[in-house]
């Protein structure tokens, strides 16, 4: 073979491998831009989806402080009519006591008069006896 044949191939086999080493180094940067652009999407997905999450967990903290404060508030209404309740049995107690009171200050009484009587019966048995 002519060596004008032989630089033509060589320079065809220099272009070849020039031509897939250029190749090369585009898909090499390709798949770099690919897994960098993949990468970023997952960041803006991983951020979005913390965002949410966090939002989620706000609206929950709200519901719950929401809850917390109308149990309160029903605790605090409750208590209120316990309290009244309570000045009722209070007030009822009060007068029970004094009833019974009352109550056994007329049995004290009575008690004394069933004596007095008795002793007024055997004042009349006596005073009988002397007669007859």
């Amino acid at each position: 073979m002519p060596t004008e044949i032989w630089c033509a191939l060589i320079a065809g086999v220099v272009t070849l491998v020039t031509t897939l080493l250029t190749l090369q180094v585009t898909m090499k940067k390709d798949r770099d831009k690919q897994r960098d652009d993949i990468k970023a999407e997952l960041i803006k997905y991983h951020e979005k989806n913390r965002e949410e999450i966090q939002d989620i967990r706000q609206n929950d903290l709200r519901h719950l402080q929401d809850d917390v404060t109308t149990m309160g508030a029903n605790l605090q209404q409750k208590i209120a009519v316990i309290e009244i309740e309570l000045g009722h049995a209070r007030n009822d107690i009060n007068t029970l006591s004094t009833r019974v009171e009352r109550h056994n200050g007329v049995v004290e009484r009575t008690s004394v008069l069933e004596e007095k009587v008795s002793v007024a019966n055997h004042r009349i048995l006596d005073l009988e006896s002397k007669i007859s």
